[in-house]
């Protein structure tokens, strides 16, 4: 073949053209959840023992088993991401997590930074650490099993929304 006629298109391959995908095309949600008993039964266990022995103590101290209660209700919802199995969303719409209180949801325009970690993905409103991150960050725990479908499903939503 002359190099000049394929230069011009004479006697050249056909072009195909393939149509490009759509950028506002929706990802695909993507769902999981989390159990602190099968992923992490000794972090679950000494949660549990904590919330008995908090208690006991406080029975025991200061004979009042009502007291006790409260105060052990207190400790388990501090460490309910401990013993309660968890829901995770992540979609067009933004993040969400279900846990004992109920949902808790950042839309996408509120997060500034995703950092994903071996356990979990943290979606904060701060571009840089802070120490705030541990009240205003949500973080999403990653089952063992799925970790790297999850966190690429994740990643390409968080980058989509260039976090």
């Amino acid at each position: 073949m002359n190099p000049t006629a394929a230069l011009h298109g004479q006697g050249a391959m056909p072009v195909v053209s393939v149509p490009a995908p759509r950028l506002d095309a929706a990802l695909a949600a993507i769902e999981w959840r989390w159990n602190p008993w099968r992923e992490r039964p000794g972090r679950a266990a000494i949660a549990l023992v904590f919330t008995i022995g908090v208690y006991a103590l406080v029975t025991v101290l200061l004979s009042s088993a009502v007291l006790g209660v409260l105060l052990a209700l207190a400790a388990a919802g501090t460490l309910a991401p401990l013993l309660i199995p968890s829901q995770c969303r992540i979609d067009d719409a933004g993040v969400a997590l279900r846990s004992a209180f109920g949902w808790e949801r950042r839309v996408w325009a509120d997060l500034r930074r995703a950092r994903p970690g071996r356990d979990a993905i943290v979606m904060s409103p701060f571009t840089h650490p802070r120490r705030l991150d541990a009240f205003r960050a949500l973080v999403l725990p990653l089952p063992a099993a799925r970790r790297d479908e999850v966190l690429a499903a994740a990643r390409s939503h968080w980058e989509r929304h260039e976090l």
